[in-house]
């Protein structure tokens, strides 16, 4: 039995959708020399520590997530004293590229 014209438009709706969702949980290309020249310019080593491990905030070197969770946490934090960092502070890009830094710390 062959699949009519609506179930083909719709099947393929859905792979369309689910790639769609796929490459936006993915990590945006970031440059980590450039992530730790952001990461000092927004004063993040003052909480979390020059390399993210050695302050006395919460440890962030080496990431434990992704980086659409990382862009969440950066712009809407739940942190009492940590500021969110809209994207007029701090890009996509520069997100992606202090992302890539972190990564990249153990």
């Amino acid at each position: 039995m062959s699949m009519g014209m609506p179930h083909k438009i719709g099947l393929l709706g859905m792979v369309m959708a689910a790639l769609m969702v796929v490459s936006s949980c993915s990590a945006k290309p970031g440059d980590a020399e450039a992530g730790k020249k952001w990461y000092a310019m927004h004063n993040c080593g003052s909480c979390h520590g020059p390399h993210g491990n050695d302050g006395r905030a919460v440890s962030i070197a080496g990431l434990d997530m992704g980086f659409g969770s990382f862009v969440r946490k950066l712009r809407k934090t739940d942190a009492p004293i940590m500021p969110a960092f809209p994207e007029s502070k701090i890009s996509e890009q520069d997100a992606a590229d202090i992302y890539a830094y972190l990564k990249s710390q153990k």
